[in-house]
């Protein structure tokens, strides 16, 4: 298993997307549609998190890891690759040699974070089998 810079592999803006596009709509947090495949690439082009790796196994780019400045780490695999082990190992690896950033009082936690859309379950079940606890709910006022 290797983490592989988002920003060192050609073309991984095609795998991205199709993260992005395998992700079901009530599993957004951060968006309301789907960005166009050229939104997407303006999005990477702007360096939008701390670290972005993609998850290779065995020759073959499987998922991705993302990082904020926040210690928020979320992590995706493509739906062929699920349910054997790679998300368990790649977020393994990714704790073993990266480091949060020190605590700020009132902006930023000192340990890893990991924000859950309300209703997916599977990272909930995910992140709690890695050692991960509830400690906030975040709410959003609604604009519709």
């Amino acid at each position: 298993m290797r983490l592989v810079d988002v920003y060192l592999v050609e073309n991984a803006d095609i795998l991205l997307y199709e993260l992005l596009a395998e992700r079901p709509h009530e599993h957004w947090i951060s968006h309301e549609r789907m960005p166009t495949f050229r939104e997407h690439q303006a999005f990477i082009a702007s360096h939008p998190f701390r670290y972005w790796l993609l998850v290779m196994s065995d020759m073959t780019y499987v998922g991705a890891i993302e990082v904020t400045d926040r210690n928020e780490v979320g992590i995706a695999i493509l739906k062929r690759y699920q349910k054997r082990g790679l998300g368990s190992e790649a977020l393994h690896k990714f704790i073993e040699e990266y480091q949060p950033l020190p605590a700020i009082p009132a902006l930023r936690n000192g340990r890893w974070l990991a924000n859950i859309a309300v209703g997916n379950e599977g990272s909930e079940i995910f992140f709690r089998k890695m050692g991960f606890i509830t400690i906030q709910k975040t709410m959003v006022l609604r604009h519709d």
